[in-house]
C-alpha cells in the first residue's frame, strides 16, 4: 500500500466534513453558544488522550523516524478562538467521543507503528485541511478566525508533514501487511465526521 491509495478516502471524507454545519459555522461565525461549548468540551477531553497516544506511537517508531518535540503547540488556544463559556467544563464526554478514543486506544495498543500512525493521522490532517479550505472559502470578519489561523499555521502544518513522511517511510519498510491499514485510516475519518456532526447542537 502507498499514500496514493489513501488519498481517495481522505478526499471523499473531507468533502463530507467540509459541508457539516458546524464546520461552515466556523467560517461564517454562525454557531450557537451551546454548540461551541459542547464542541470545546469534547475536543478538550479528546486532545488530552490523543496526545498521550501520540507519545506512545512516537515511542513505537524506529529511532530515526521519531519526532523529538511532540508538544509544539497548545490546542487550548484554538479552543479559546471559539469563545466557549465556562459551562463547557460541566459537559460530559459524548458517546461519539468515547467510541473514537476506544478505536485509537485499541489500535495503538497493538504495537504496530504504521497502524498507530494511520489511526491518528485523520485527526491531525483533517484539521489542517479544514483550516486551509475555510481560508480559501473566505472566513468572514465575524467568523472564528483565531481557530482557523491556529490550524492553518506553519507550526501545525509541520506536524501533518511529519506524519505523512513517517507513514511513507513505514509503508516502504513493510514487507507484508499485517493490518487493514486503509480500514484503520477510514474508520478514524468516520469518527472525525461523527465528531463534527455531534457538535451541531
Amino acid at each position: 500500500m502507498t499514500r496514493e491509495e489513501l488519498i481517495p478516502i481522505r478526499d471523499r471524507m473531507m468533502a463530507t466534513i467540509m459541508a457539516e454545519p458546524f464546520v461552515q459555522g466556523i467560517r461564517t461565525g454562525v454557531l450557537s453558544q451551546m454548540s461551541r461549548d459542547y464542541y470545546v468540551a469534547q475536543d478538550h477531553h479528546y486532545v488530552d488522550v490523543f496526545m498521550m497516544l501520540l507519545e506512545q506511537t512516537n515511542a513505537q517508531l524506529p529511532l530515526e523516524l521519531r519526532r523529538n518535540v511532540m508538544h509544539e503547540s497548545d490546542e487550548s488556544d484554538a479552543h479559546l478562538g471559539l469563545a466557549p463559556s465556562e459551562r463547557y467544563h460541566e459537559i460530559a464526554v459524548g458517546t461519539h467521543n468515547a467510541n473514537y478514543l476506544n478505536h485509537l486506544r485499541e489500535t495503538v495498543a497493538q504495537g504496530d507503528p504504521l497502524a498507530s500512525m494511520l489511526a491518528l493521522l485523520p485527526c491531525t490532517e483533517s484539521y489542517g485541511l479544514i483550516a486551509q479550505r475555510l481560508q480559501q472559502q473566505g472566513v468572514t470578519t465575524t467568523g472564528f478566525n483565531d481557530w482557523v489561523d491556529y490550524y492553518a499555521d506553519a507550526t501545525y502544518q509541520a506536524i501533518i508533514d511529519w506524519s505523512w513522511r513517517t507513514v511513507d517511510q513505514l509503508f516502504a519498510r513493510t514487507q507484508a501487511e499485517t493490518a487493514d491499514y486503509a480500514g484503520i485510516y477510514e474508520t478514524s475519518y468516520q469518527h472525525e465526521l461523527a465528531f463534527w456532526q455531534a457538535a451541531n447542537q
